[in-house]
């Protein structure tokens, strides 16, 4: 299964840590809304499943993962599942959650963007921050996926 790991760039971000730490393909996008359109429609490969990851402060352990974006009122969900990938989490230590309210930020737009291009098979992980980050919270990451 051919898989790609996406994050935004800047190394102080604990979803960029997680993404240089894993085997195989990564994308790293550029932080505005232009840049990540770009970014997203110059992927020439041909991916299975795009696993991403997003910086949210408020998280503190734990992660979230996104199933929905919305993009000008356009609902995008993803085909991956999920719920098993949050089973896999909690099962290996982690607490996850799933969220189903998308919230207008680069993350969404990111999302949306991936969604669309590769047909729902995209799923977002929100992270904390990079002082709940520990080499054992990625390994458990390395894991699950």
């Amino acid at each position: 299964m051919s898989t790609l790991y996406v994050a935004f760039k800047g190394n102080g971000n604990s979803a960029n840590k997680i993404v240089r730490s894993l085997d195989g393909d990564k994308l790293f996008l550029t932080n505005s809304y232009n840049g990540l359109k770009q970014d997203i429609d110059n992927i020439s490969g041909a991916y299975d499943v795009v696993y991403m990851f997003g910086l949210d402060k408020r998280l503190k352990g734990n992660i979230r993962i996104d199933c929905v974006a919305q993009k000008d009122d356009v609902s995008l969900y993803s085909d991956v599942d999920f719920h098993s990938i949050a089973l896999k989490c909690n099962q290996s230590g982690i607490i996850a959650d799933i969220g189903n309210t998308p919230i207008q930020s680069l993350c969404n737009e990111a999302y949306w963007y991936m969604l669309k291009k590769y047909n729902r098979q995209a799923v977002f992980f929100h992270v904390p921050s990079i002082k709940y980050i520990t080499e054992g919270f990625i390994e458990k990451i390395r894991t699950v996926l």
